[in-house]
Order: C-alpha cells, then structure tokens, then sequence
C-alpha cells in the first residue's frame, strides 16, 4: 500500500530541478561578486555557468540544444532592441566624429585581429570570420553594467552609441562573409547576393513592422508598468519568431526597430530595465548558458592565438578611441576610459559564431571558431572587470563602490 504512493528511490530530479539549481548557483555566485567584490554581477553568472560545466554539465557548444538557443536569441532580441532604443542617431549628424570614431575603432579592430589570424597562418577567409565575429561590443555586457552601476556621463552614452553602431556593422560584415562562402558552393554568386537582399530587406520590414506596432501599443498601456513591459517583451517574441521562421535576421531586426523607435522621439521611453522580472530572468539565463556552453576546455582551446587577439583588439580599440576622442568633445581620460570599455565580447560574438557553425562549411571551420569561442570565453569575463574600472576612471560611476548602484538582482 505505501510503495503505491511512495516515490521510487534514489530520487531522480528531472530537467526542472537543475534549471532550478542553476539559477540559485548562479544567482549566489552573481550576489557574492558584486557583495564582496563590487564586481558586475555578469561575471558571476558566467563563473556560475562554467562551475557547472566543469562539474559534468556543460553545453556542447558545436551541438547546442534547440531549447538553450531558443534562450539566448530572446534575451539578445530583448537587449538588442533595448540598446538600439537608446541609440540618438541625431547625436551623429550633430557631432560627426562619433561617427568616425566608430568606423576606425571598428575597422582597426577587424584589421588588427585578421593581420593576427593571417600571420598565424589561418587562410584569410577564416581570419575575416573571426575578426567580424569580434567586432562588436557586446551589448549584453555593456547594458547590464551601466545599469547596474548606474553609470551616467558621456563615456556611458558613448559606449551604448558604439556599442551600437559595432554590433550593426558585425551583423553586415558576417551576412557578407556567409554570403560569400555560399557563392563558392552551388548556389552561385547571384542566388546569394539575392538571398543577402532577401536577409537585409525582410529585416527592416520586420523592424519597421515592430516599430510601428510598439509605438501604436503605446497608446494604450504604460511601459513603466510590468503589464506595459510585459506587452513589450511579447511584441519583441513574436516578431523573433516571425524573423526565424522567414530566415531573416533576428539580431539585426530588434536592434533596428528600437533605432527606428527613437528615431521618432527625441527622448527615450522609460521603461523597467530589461522589461521587468521576465527580461531580468532571461539576462541571467543568457550569461549562465554562455558560462555553460564557453566551458574551460573551449577557453584553453583557442591558446596563444585566443590571447593575441585580445591584446590586438583592445589595442585597435583603444587607438581608434583616442584618434577620435579630443575631437568630438572628450578629454583624454574620457577617451582612455572609452577605448577600454568597448572590449566586452558575449552573446552577439557567440550567436555570430554559431552561425557560421551552422553554414554548409561549418564543419572545416571548427579550428578557427576554436579561436573565436576561446576569446569570447576569455572576454566573458575578463572585459567587464575592465568596462566597469574604465567607467569608474572616468568619473562615469561614482567613487565609492556600490554608492550609485541599483542593487537590483535582475
């Protein structure tokens, strides 16, 4: 009689038990970091993540699950569209060395990581995939440390601007790249070009359909109020959904919207940070499975070429900062501060990565994107500590750990 309604024993915890568990690890190791350590609390997540790994249950990054992918498109549709909200495009017709600050930060940071590549000895089509893999800065990372440091100053909207406009370029610079490689196969250069405009075209379709839909929705909820933000976050799933199943792009089409949001208001929207507790939820799932999926094995992967990459990109950075920096209004401390905050690398480089995984070619690319996913595990968690002291240096967080900060958890 007992044994009819007594569980079965050794317990067996399914797969919601150990998403349980690795939130409240990573929860606990992001808290402590940013407790003890005044250390973002990504970083913790990430640490969290690759602890697991270590332990037996890590994420095949080559055969990632359906159901982890699914998680990282929507958090990075939720933070792309969020920073291209706060992309001021007006800023760039009224102070034009942004502009050109960010074209030479960007190039040189694709120049310096290709010479890199090439002179290692990698063919100079898979020197260019990395090198536009790690062009942007990662949006995820910078977001979530201004405002969980509440930075505020004009490092911090440079860095979002940036950020930005880095992320645009990555997204153009790998369509092309994937574009040529499927031109060398079958399909012929004119079917990709064609498929490239097909890409290009839906996405800011998709973005002006997104746009239009969040302004008109506007009307009639509050965006400051979680039911608002909620609305919101389902306006962005659904046209992330739409987007995949038309194989346009679904990190472009966020980014843009929200650009094209703020085009039309000369101040941006208030609204809670990430979209309340479910986008707070998702930001923490995102960095956990990134920490999952970019164990210790893939970071020791990459060896000496992951490192040099770094080195270089975070020197073209840094030069492309400067150039520009006395220029378009900043002192040369802003401008230092500025060129070490953009070496953040997360889930955009990762998600980029994969996708060139995903290609015809993606199998003879393993030891090349070897390199890529060694420096985006590096950059996970070495460039925050940096961005976060950079904007401290720069007077942008104010003196005094944790004096501003929100002290929220997501």
């Amino acid at each position: 009689m007992i044994n009819s309604y007594l569980p079965a024993w050794p317990l067996h915890p399914d797969g919601v038990f150990w998403v349980g568990a690795a939130l409240v690890l990573a929860t606990l190791t992001g808290e402590s970091v940013y407790r003890f350590l005044k250390w973002p609390r990504l970083v913790g997540y990430a640490a969290a993540g690759m602890i697991l790994a270590a332990g037996g249950a890590g994420l095949n990054v080559y055969e990632l699950q359906n159901s982890a992918r699914a998680i990282v498109d929507t958090a990075l549709a939720v933070l792309l569209f969020e920073i291209g909200h706060r992309v001021n495009l007006r800023w760039l017709r009224a102070n034009p060395a942004l502009l050109g600050m960010s074209l030479l930060e960007s190039a040189l940071g694709f120049g310096a990581v290709w010479i890199t590549l090439v002179f290692l000895g990698f063919t100079a089509l898979q020197s260019a995939i990395v090198a536009g893999v790690l062009m942007a800065t990662s949006p995820a990372v910078v977001l979530r440390i201004s405002s969980e440091f509440n930075a505020r100053g004009q490092v911090t909207e440079r860095l979002l601007l940036l950020s930005a406009i880095n992320t645009f370029y990555a997204l153009l610079i790998c369509s092309l790249l994937l574009g040529m490689m499927d031109a060398d196969g079958p399909q012929g250069t004119a079917a990709s070009a064609l498929h490239l405009l097909y890409l290009l075209g839906g996405s800011v379709l998709a973005a002006a359909l997104l746009a239009w839909a969040v302004n008109w929705v506007e009307r009639h909820f509050d965006f400051r109020d979680e039911g608002g933000a909620l609305m919101l976050v389902g306006l962005i799933v659904l046209t992330l959904s739409l987007t995949r199943m038309l194989n346009w792009s679904a990190l472009l089409t966020p980014l843009l919207a929200g650009a094209l949001l703020r085009w039309r208001s000369p101040r941006p929207r208030l609204w809670p940070r990430h979209f309340g507790t479910a986008g707070g939820v998702l930001m923490v799932l995102l960095f956990l499975i990134l920490g999952l999926s970019l164990n210790a094995r893939i970071l020791l992967a990459g060896g000496l070429a992951a490192a040099l990459v770094i080195v270089v990109r975070l020197a073209a950075k840094l030069a492309g900062a400067l150039a520009f920096g006395r220029v378009s209004g900043a002192s040369w401390r802003q401008s230092v501060a500025l060129g070490l905050s953009l070496n953040p690398a997360s889930g955009v480089s990762f998600v980029l990565a994969l996708s060139f995984l995903g290609s015809s070619a993606g199998a003879t690319l393993h030891p090349m994107l070897a390199v890529a996913f060694s420096a985006i595990a590096m950059l996970e968690l070495l460039a925050p500590l940096l961005t976060r002291w950079a904007l401290g240096y720069s007077g942008d967080i104010a003196p005094g750990p944790g004096s501003r900060a929100t002290g929220g958890t997501a």
